[in-house]
């Protein structure tokens, strides 16, 4: 815990405890992402993960109440695969949950994407129960063309000026969204919703990157703060395209076709996957250039050598993306 001073330390401790209702004998960091982080607490009861959640400017989700009760949904709708919720403190921003013992998983074996596609499946299915209807849209949610080319164009005015950088949007990726987008012509010409009937919950930023592998094989997921209603369209197409996923050709096809085969419209379904895949991929390919956005350029070395590097090295994953799903 060497990130918090020694006051922080001791708070989140005496909180730990209320929150667990045991002694707690050690903190350890076990995680840290861009909005929470985790810690893994000794207790008498056995280990447990502490989620701390800091309220971060500009974030108008809460994603305590999200993950609580994302959790407790996928719980009682037998979705084991997720931790177990236990408690919450929403003043200090906490959740206490069941410590999953495992490795994060590095490189996906044999079994592993019909596990996390059955996951999946049983979510859609859970999206028609009752208890569903209680949760907001999913983080970055898409449920027109029109939203997906909004958030495209949002990133490309999120960077910074870096010649190589402007030269390839110029060249390469705006070319490439202009033919996306007459794909979409008429859809962009009277947008309109999907139909709430048509949409799914969906755990977005799903993936390996967020899986545990546990002693026994088990693959238990994470991460959960981002869940709720989407076209379950982008999900399928986040999860083939996303970088760190490195599926397959058949892999991405196994995909695509399991999840739209879940879907009542699954003819519908297809054809609007094969319409906006390519919109998708170029909201991940600038998503792979985040090190030159605004926010985030501070971070950059400042030798020009090495900040080309990073560029060199992120946008040929970049490209590569945009020309697969072209």
């Amino acid at each position: 815990m060497s990130a918090l001073a020694d006051e922080s330390r001791i708070a989140l401790a005496q909180q730990a405890e209320a929150l667990a209702g045991v002694p707690v004998f050690a903190m350890v960091p076990a995680g840290q992402g861009a909005n929470s982080h985790i810690v893994r607490l000794e207790t008498q009861a056995g280990p447990l993960a502490l989620k701390v959640y800091p309220r971060r400017p500009g974030d108008q989700r809460d994603r305590l109440e999200v993950e609580w009760q994302a959790l407790r949904f996928l719980g009682e709708s037998g979705l084991t695969q997720a931790p177990r919720a236990i408690a919450r403190d929403d003043a200090n921003r906490l959740m206490l949950m069941e410590w999953i013992e495992g490795d994060i998983i590095t490189r996906h074996q044999p079994g592993d994407l019909d596990d996390a596609l059955r996951f999946v499946e049983g979510i859609f299915r859970a999206s028609q129960d009752a208890g569903a209807s209680g949760f907001p849209l999913a983080s970055e949610a898409c449920l027109s063309a029109i939203e997906i080319c909004r958030q495209i164009d949002q990133r490309f005015d999120s960077f910074i000026s870096h010649a190589p950088l402007d030269q390839a949007l110029v060249d390469i990726v705006k070319p490439a969204y202009a033919a996306a987008r007459d794909t979409i012509a008429s859809e962009l010409a009277a947008p309109s919703d999907l139909a709430p009937s048509q949409r799914r919950l969906i755990p977005a930023d799903f993936g390996f990157h967020n899986a545990i592998r546990q002693r026994d094989g088990t693959v238990r997921y994470i991460d959960f703060d981002y869940f709720g209603w989407d076209d379950p369209v982008k999900f399928i197409a986040d999860f083939v395209v996303h970088p760190a996923m490195s599926l397959d050709a058949d892999e991405r096809a196994e995909v695509v076709a399991r999840l739209t085969n879940a879907l009542p419209d699954s003819v519908a379904a297809s054809a609007r996957l094969r319409r906006h895949l390519p919109l998708y991929a170029i909201r991940w390919a600038l998503i792979l250039l985040n090190a030159f956005r605004k926010d985030r350029a501070a971070a950059l070395p400042v030798d020009e050598d090495a900040r080309s590097a990073v560029f060199v090295r992120q946008w040929q994953k970049a490209r590569d993306m945009i020309e697969r799903y072209r």
